[in-house]
């Protein structure tokens, strides 16, 4: 007949789970993690030219925050139903009233401080208001 052999019980040593202390004793707090960069932004908005049904218009993007934004993005609403149909330092997309600017190849770095000036010619019916909510990589601008 076989031996068999069963264990039936183990033992193990609890473990310390005490946070580390100072000097004097008292739990010590984890430095809290540095602030996140803040992106910021600087728009100015100006139409260079207009004619019946369309116009060319310059946006100049200030990069205001601490971070170097590779690559970098601006987008902005129209409100009256102006389309993009061209654009020149930056590509362009454009879904309803919003319009989608990114960097192109030799423009792709914005540091701290340095401006971009991106152009476009587009259409319009009836009205060519300014358009609103400038953002640069998703943080609102302040108009100049």
């Amino acid at each position: 007949m076989p031996t068999v052999l069963r264990q039936t019980s183990t033992s193990a040593s609890p473990t310390s789970t005490t946070a580390p202390t100072t000097t004097s004793g008292s739990p010590t707090a984890a430095a809290p993690p540095p602030p996140a960069p803040v992106a910021s932004c600087r728009v100015r908005y100006a139409v260079t030219d207009q004619w019946p049904n369309g116009f060319t218009a310059n946006v100049s993007v200030t990069n205001t925050g601490n971070q170097t934004l590779n690559p970098w993005t601006s987008t902005w609403t129209f409100t009256a139903g102006q389309r993009v149909t061209h654009s020149w330092n930056g590509d362009y997309s454009q879904s309803g009233s919003r319009v989608l600017m990114k960097a192109v190849s030799y423009n792709l770095t914005l540091a701290p401080g340095a401006t971009v000036d991106i152009g476009f010619n587009a259409s319009f019916d009836r009205v060519n208001p300014a358009p609103v909510g400038f953002t640069l990589n998703g943080a609102r601008c302040t108009a100049n």
